[in-house]
């Protein structure tokens, strides 16, 4: 008997029952209309309904997403508020070789760093070699960031798909979203899980084009979060065992060592870890009763709560300094409304849901420039309740966030099949197109936004019962489903908008961004839309 384990705060991606009934993808291009810009003011919408989340065991509630014939204007909006262990028991290994792209294939490495370098005199840029047209940094050290390189887009080289890998081929059950960071020469480590008879935790490490090797981890691993050390060659992992218990471990030459542990019941995502310049490691995340918590651990724990009642995503990033930005839903005036902390200063809301039912509450958070503003990546439902815009929000001062919407879904365009058929035997065409965000990658001084545009068309038939009373169905006839990830930028229009990739079928992924400017992405995906079980995918992006 196969068991899948699940809790109801372990939320499946979207995909597994959005896209349930994809057939083969196939490659389509949707024409946009030109958009203008405009300037509005949005008042937060109330209602007296107790906020939800759409997550049930193990999987997330599907909402009906909209094909975009033509995407919105820009809309700009301004919001004022207020005792260690050591475990090797790694004896199994994956190795994978499944790539379909790689254009930094080549038969050498050229790599000048070790795990010894001392970066605390450095005073030079990192270099890097050409390899087959495409610029592959020689090191990932503390001294090599911010990243100077630009970014893809935005007048830069187009961005387009250098390495599209399998890091685990097996089609398993799975929670969230992998972890990724990247090692001191640059290339990427996974950690990422399987929910099937309990959980089960891997760590993935590239070992050339189109190989990696996963090997399992001494501890239960149902979602977890990564932080490199590129100047001592290690990894720090905070994991959620899905039973409420959290811990740190650290990976060193192949071995992992038990650090410490968070006290009481929490829970930990992708992207809640960050290792500062002395060595402290940082922690955002939730408690078991949903206390949005910033921890730190330099050899003992300290802890500061941000709000309650706050969503599992907490996002967290580190500024020049080492102090500490944290980004949550958390629900306030029986609303949903994102809110962004400072500590000690008091929170922020960037931007409210516009419901009381939240269904993508996956988004990002970077810091951009030498005064480390806030950039944040978000969905928020439209009027209709039902479909979705892409949102960049940045702060402009004190409780100000101004607001650029990149891309909406578009009713109007919309195929859909929402009536009960009337009787067995009927056909009824779709085709509709949803967004969701997956990430930011933020430079020295610029910033990027990741998101997927997920399109699906095809035919529905009907069929009746009597069950006691008669009722009518649909069934998918045929059904095809192809996608775009797609990269923005501040003020962008959705014409502008640059394909990196396609057929990406994930609602999520973790990011991360090396010193030559191109971007590592990490993230469960189903290739064929068509079931629970995806596999584990790793995609890098850049200009050539």
């Amino acid at each position: 008997m196969i068991v899948r384990s699940t809790l109801p705060s372990l939320s499946m991606p979207l995909l597994c029952v959005a896209l349930a009934g994809c057939g083969d993808a196939v490659a389509t291009t949707d024409t946009l209309d030109p958009s203008s810009s405009t300037s509005s003011t949005t008042a937060e919408p109330t209602t007296e309904v107790t906020p939800t989340t759409s997550t049930t065991t193990g999987d997330e509630t599907t909402d009906s997403g909209g094909m975009s014939a033509s995407e919105s204007t820009t809309t700009t909006t301004s919001t004022t508020t207020t005792g260690p262990d050591t475990d090797t028991a790694v004896s199994a290994t994956e190795t994978t070789s499944t790539s379909t792209t790689d254009a930094t294939s080549t038969s050498t490495t050229t790599s000048t760093s070790t795990s010894t370098t001392d970066t605390s005199t450095s005073t030079t840029d990192s270099t890097s070699t050409t390899t087959g047209g495409v610029e592959v940094p020689e090191t990932c050290l503390s001294a090599d960031f911010p990243v100077k390189a630009p970014l893809c887009g935005d007048g830069g080289p187009a961005c387009t798909t250098l390495r599209d890998e399998v890091v685990s081929a097996n089609m398993m059950f799975r929670n969230d979203m992998p972890a990724i960071a990247l090692d001191g020469d640059c290339e990427p480590v996974v950690l990422y899980s399987e929910a099937v008879n309990g959980y089960h935790g891997f760590y993935g490490e590239r070992l050339g084009p189109g190989m990696w090797v996963a090997t399992p981890t001494p501890m239960v691993v149902a979602t977890g979060s990564l932080a490199s050390d590129p100047d001592d060659d290690a990894v720090f992992a905070m994991v959620d065992d899905g039973a409420f218990g959290t811990s740190l471990w650290r990976r060193f030459d192949g071995q992992w060592t038990q650090e410490g542990a968070l006290v009481g019941m929490n829970h930990v995502r992708a992207h809640q870890l960050a290792l500062d310049g002395v060595g402290a490691l940082h922690v955002g995340h939730v408690d078991s009763d949903f206390a949005v918590q910033h921890e730190v651990f330099d050899g003992a724990w300290s802890k500061e709560q941000m709000v309650t009642d706050g969503e599992i995503h907490v996002r967290l990033a580190l500024d020049a300094a080492d102090a500490p930005r944290l980004t949550s839903w958390a629900t306030v005036d029986a609303t949903w409304k994102l809110h962004y902390f400072a500590p000690p200063g008091v929170a922020e809301v960037v931007a409210p849901l516009g419901s009381n039912v939240i269904e993508r509450q996956h988004h990002d958070l970077a810091l951009v420039g030498a005064e480390a503003t806030p950039w944040v990546l978000l969905a928020r439902k439209q009027a209709d309740q039902v479909h979705h815009d892409i949102v960049l929000a940045h702060r402009t001062g004190p409780a100000t966030w101004a607001l650029e919407t990149l891309a909406s879904e578009n009713s109007q365009a919309d195929k859909t099949c929402d009536e009960p058929p009337p009787q067995a035997g009927v056909t009824c065409d779709f085709d509709y197109q949803t967004y969701y965000p997956l990430a930011l990658a933020a430079g020295q001084d610029e910033v990027r936004a990741l998101y997927v545009a997920i399109r699906r068309e095809g035919t529905l038939v009907s069929a009746c019962e009597q069950n006691p009373l008669p009722f009518c169905y649909w069934n998918t006839q045929v059904e095809d489903c192809s996608s775009e990830l797609r990269v923005a930028w501040p003020g962008s229009q959705p014409g502008e908008h640059q394909v990196a990739a396609v057929d990406v079928f994930t609602d999520r992924a973790a990011a991360r961004l090396d010193t030559a400017g191109q971007i590592h992405l990490a993230f469960y995906d189903d290739p064929a839309g068509i079931g629970l079980d995806p596999l584990v995918r790793y995609v890098m992006i850049g200009g050539e």
